[in-house]
């Protein structure tokens, strides 16, 4: 994975890390999609985004978040703005063995700056899903 992507993984895990959903927020781009086995959700804005990452946020605060860490499984560059990145995330909660699953990534570069424009959570049980 290049290192400014890297770099960027960094940062996202980092908000989480602060259950700082407005943070999390701000490394994506608008409109943005979450797909998962529950459906696809688009967020034309950034109110949208803020509302669902405030949300995520304060569940896993509610779930005894401690932490979350990543490492990378695939990265796709393409040219130099797009990229897809597959991660193997892992969340520690107080008390509970760790949660492990994988997400992909579609980034585009914008203004400069690499931003999230299509997650695919294709393992991790969503809040409020039933797979």
């Amino acid at each position: 994975m290049p290192a400014d992507i890297h770099a960027f993984f960094d940062s996202y895990r980092n908000a989480f890390n602060r259950l700082d959903g407005r943070a999390v927020s701000a490394h994506y781009d608008c409109p943005a999609m979450i797909v998962d086995s529950g459906g696809n959700s688009v967020y034309l804005d950034a109110a949208a985004l803020d509302a669902n990452n405030l949300a995520l946020c304060a569940h896993y605060e509610k779930d005894a978040f401690v932490r979350t860490d990543f490492a990378e499984r695939n990265c796709l560059t393409l040219g130099d703005q797009f990229c897809v990145v597959d991660l193997a995330w892992t969340i520690t909660r107080k008390d509970q063995s760790p949660q492990q699953f994988n997400t992909a990534y579609s980034l585009a570069k914008r203004d400069g700056h690499w931003k999230v424009a299509a997650v695919t959570a294709y393992e991790e049980r969503r809040p409020g899903t039933q797979a």
